[in-house]
């Protein structure tokens, strides 16, 4: 009966140990940074989706009222708008102007309504990131600038200074209604 190893398998056996100990860190730092780049992958995703979201609502409330363009301090809506053409969006005959920036209550149905917008994202018990959104007026009153932010939760280790930004800037052309009959 034997009791000791053979210097053959003492070999194998360091050789094994060796190959083990090289290649699983590595192997555990790959799949970290994997996971690392699908989070912002993922990040990146909902904030697109959330100024897409924003971007297809009504200008202000009261776009949703009158349909025209809004009287705003850049514009008195006295006629057409420049470049505008019997038939278009105008704002002839109106006297709606646009309202402060900020929600109305009740639901989130124009862009201003998403102004302060903020929702940590989580899996679980691990929160992520922070989804933000801020709305403010561009150059003129007549654009309105729509910021989506995504950044690292502080409690997440590997997006560790992530932060991203989306803008899209949001004009005051009025709302057209589009006819739409039941389906049978």
């Amino acid at each position: 009966m034997r009791r000791a190893l053979t210097l053959i398998e003492m070999i194998f056996t360091i050789l094994i140990i060796a190959v083990v100990f090289t290649v699983v860190p590595k192997i555990i730092f790959a799949s970290n940074k994997a996971m690392a780049l699908s989070m912002k992958e993922d990040a990146l995703f909902h904030a697109y989706v959330l100024i897409g979201s924003i971007s297809r609502l009504a200008w202000d409330e009261n776009t949703l009222v009158a349909g025209k363009i809004l009287r705003t301090t850049e514009h008195t809506c006295t006629d057409y708008r420049i470049g505008g053409f019997v038939g278009s969006r105008n704002c002839i005959n109106t006297t709606l102007s646009a309202s402060t920036l900020g929600s109305e209550g009740g639901d989130a149905d124009d862009i201003d309504d998403y102004n302060g917008y903020l929702e940590p994202i989580s899996v679980g018990t691990l929160n992520r990131y922070n989804l933000s959104a801020t709305i403010a007026y561009g150059a003129s009153k007549e654009i309105k600038r729509i910021t989506a932010t995504v950044a690292a939760h502080p409690d997440n280790n590997r997006l560790q200074n992530f932060q991203s930004h989306f803008f899209y800037d949001s004009a005051n052309l009025g709302h057209v209604q589009i006819k739409k009959e039941q389906w049978q």
